[in-house]
């Protein structure tokens, strides 16, 4: 009798937390109900943008990038398709202004590079505000970015490219296989007689990371140097980065300016290219930081105006950012770990956002010089 009141009492007691466990399971999951659902437009705005289907994404060019803006989101919103181009903006834009001109609004977000977007798109009042589009709260939060939130706006009125990305990257990269690094240590050193047409240089006349590294020669050096370098130096300009990092592997042209590392990836990843860095003592008064082909922009009339809202909500959320660093380029997000933590912005270091539009007037003259004095070697 007394072993059955025992047995009785323990069962009592499991029977009594188990219900306190589902009592308390119950009261968490209310309270975390709210938290799931967030904010009521956020669901309905998810709701119309799946009723749209699919959403218009421009990005940078080649496959890291594909993978970056679409392999994420389609986890996320699986019923929302990713209709994906991949090209640099002094392709694409031209074909959306003509678009546009003819009353063809094709495209619902577009990340890529600054200077095309600066130069192009904002004045032809082709660009719809970004934050009334954001609704996620993690997004907006200051604490996830560095700098604060607001400081990854680049346009003046910082209302209409938003900046996600922050990198100190490269200006020039050697071969050193071609190259003794006693011969080449500093930006002054290319104006040396000996590298007359060992250089390769993505075309700095024309908008993207070429005529970023003519601008950062610019402001640091000064006119003369960048005039003396476009003249003398026997230098190939192309527009193709891939061919530029070819040639650069290869030793063809051992010395690549408006070269990125992540240009040389398909070959290193062969094995190729292992021997491929900056000049040992290159340095500039004005640091530049770049936010490269991670720039985000609405432009006005979107097809699918929900389908892009949920887009960019998910590109600036921490998952849309873990996503981004695929490129490998880093976010500007806090809250996640970074592919090249070493290329990140040091704190107290008076950075130049190279590709704001505050500082386009360098990047400009810089295009222009080119222009009078490559012409002029001819």
């Amino acid at each position: 009798m007394k072993r059955h009141s025992l047995s009785h009492s323990r069962a009592l007691a499991l029977l009594a937390r188990a219900l306190l466990a589902l009592f308390l399971l119950a009261g968490l999951s209310v309270a975390a109900s709210p938290a799931r659902a967030a904010d009521p437009t956020w669901d309905a705005t998810v709701k119309a943008a799946m009723a749209e289907g699919e959403v218009n994404v421009h990005g940078g060019p080649g496959k890291l990038y594909a993978v970056a803006l679409i392999d994420g989101f389609k986890e996320a919103f699986p019923d929302i398709k990713v209709n994906f181009t991949g090209l640099s903006g002094r392709d694409a834009i031209p074909k959306i202004l003509s678009e546009r001109q003819a009353g063809i609004y094709a495209w619902d977000v577009y990340i890529g590079g600054t200077s095309s977007v600066m130069g192009s798109l904002k004045p032809a009042g082709a660009l719809a505000p970004i934050k009334p589009a954001l609704i996620l709260p993690e997004v907006l939060d200051d604490k996830n970015w560095n700098g604060g939130f607001a400081a990854g706006f680049m346009d003046l009125e910082k209302t209409f490219m938003y900046g996600f990305q922050a990198e100190v990257t490269s200006t020039v990269l050697v071969n050193w296989d071609h190259v003794s690094h006693a011969d080449l240590k500093t930006y002054q050193d290319l104006l040396k007689p000996q590298f007359a047409g060992k250089i390769v240089w993505d075309d700095p006349r024309l908008p993207g990371a070429g005529s970023a590294a003519g601008a950062r020669f610019l402001y640091n050096f000064g006119a003369d140097f960048l005039k003396r370098l476009y003249a003398e130096q026997q230098i190939v300009y192309i527009n193709n980065l891939r061919q530029n990092a070819e040639w650069v592997v290869t030793g063809r042209y051992p010395i690549g300016l408006g070269l990125g590392v992540v240009d040389l990836a398909p070959f290193r990843a062969q094995g190729l290219g292992k021997n491929v860095s900056e000049p040992s003592e290159a340095s500039f008064t004005h640091e530049p930081v770049a936010t490269g082909f991670g720039t985000l922009s609405m432009p006005s009339n979107p097809p699918h105006p929900n389908a892009a809202k949920v887009y960019v909500n998910w590109l600036l959320s921490k998952a849309g950012q873990i996503s981004w660093e695929k490129t490998g380029f880093d976010s500007r997000r806090l809250d996640i770990a970074h592919v090249s933590p070493e290329t990140l912005p040091k704190p107290g270091v008076p950075y130049v956002a190279d590709e704001a539009e505050a500082n386009l007037k360098d990047r400009l003259e810089a295009e222009e010089l080119g222009k009078q004095y490559i012409k002029a070697q001819k």
